[in-house]
């Protein structure tokens, strides 16, 4: 089996109490959910509206934590907190962003079908 990058199943599978099939539905759900959430973090920065990009910000950063994607939370928190102090988002953050998504999405479609609780 190959190592994680970007997520630690390990964290929503205690959360999920150990449970693999609510481990796959809640995986499921954030396959479903979490590009309408990145698409309002998107629409708030190209917008430059600064208390949308802390509350969309934050929403998906919340979603990530339960997956164990440190990296991608880390880079949420930094957002939001640029943009509670300097009321802006820089240059590229979104290119970068998507493309830490994207290797997040990816894995969680992996764990779903290889992780088995066992390396817990």
């Amino acid at each position: 089996m190959q190592t994680y990058r970007h997520i630690d199943p390990t964290v929503l599978f205690q959360a999920s109490g150990h449970d693999l099939k609510m481990f796959r539905a809640l995986s499921q759900t954030y396959l479903d959910t979490s590009p309408a959430m990145f698409a309002r973090v998107e629409q708030a920065v190209r917008g430059g509206a600064a208390q949308a990009i802390v509350h969309s910000c934050h929403t998906l950063r919340g979603t990530v934590a339960l997956l164990g994607a440190g990296a991608l939370v880390a880079r949420l928190a930094e957002l939001e907190q640029l943009v509670r102090h300097q009321g802006v988002a820089w240059s590229g953050w979104l290119a970068e962003t998507a493309t830490l998504l994207d290797a997040v999405e990816q894995e969680v479609r992996r764990s779903m079908h290889e992780y088995t609780g066992a390396q817990a």
